[in-house]
């Protein structure tokens, strides 16, 4: 396995931008000096991300004009996380936004899926679902009748020493409610959390 040396330290971000046709999208690079196969993998999934995005909010056979940008969610502790933001209009009622998180382990580069931040086998499923609907309900926001909670590819993001479970417009809300989202501290589902990953190392 390559490893970065002093991973534990923030990378240095650039803003790169993408513009063809009707798209225009500001985008993160990282920069590694010391190792450039890690830096080289994590762009590409950047990029290759981006342009997914781009593409999932374009409307066939409609004029559509899509704009993006990104937000740096965490550069700590050989965690990075980072969100894609595109937004999209077509003449609508209202234009359409999609948020792509990407959460990187900067000893491999890998994008680590959500369901690899926790244990085997263990009941993360049954355990966030029921505490990400009891923070919704906190906050008095208006879901849909079928609330399925979450899933293993579940969209998040880490913010320090939090877990932060997000869902798409009309996943399980009304458009006017936005992106709705659950702040998990990690210490409180620390038995879930596998050992070693990024909620770990987040702790640790």
């Amino acid at each position: 396995m390559v490893e970065i040396l002093n991973n534990k330290f923030p990378v240095v971000i650039r803003t790169l931008s993408y513009s063809i046709q009707n798209i225009n999208f500001y985008y993160p690079a990282v920069y590694i000096p010391n190792n450039s196969y890690i830096q080289g993998l994590i762009n590409f999934t950047i990029y290759e991300n981006m342009l997914r995005l781009s593409k999932n909010l374009m409307v066939p056979d409609i004029p559509t004009y899509v704009t993006g940008s990104y937000e740096l969610k965490n550069n700590q502790k050989g965690v990075l996380t980072l969100s894609l933001i595109g937004f999209a209009e077509f003449g609508g009622a209202h234009p359409m936004t999609m948020v792509k998180s990407l959460n990187f382990d900067l000893s491999t580069g890998k994008d680590i899926p959500f369901y690899e931040l926790f244990k085997p086998n263990s009941p993360y499923i049954e355990v966030l679902s029921g505490m990400v609907l009891e923070e919704l309900k906190k906050q008095d926001i208006m879901l849909f009748e079928d609330y399925p909670g979450v899933r293993p590819d579940q969209d998040y993001y880490i913010a320090d020493k939090a877990l932060v479970i997000y869902f798409q417009l009309y996943d399980i809300a009304p458009y006017v409610v936005g992106f709705p989202y659950a702040v998990i501290p990690i210490y409180s589902i620390i038995d879930l959390v596998q050992e070693g990953g990024l909620l770990d190392k987040m702790v640790s």
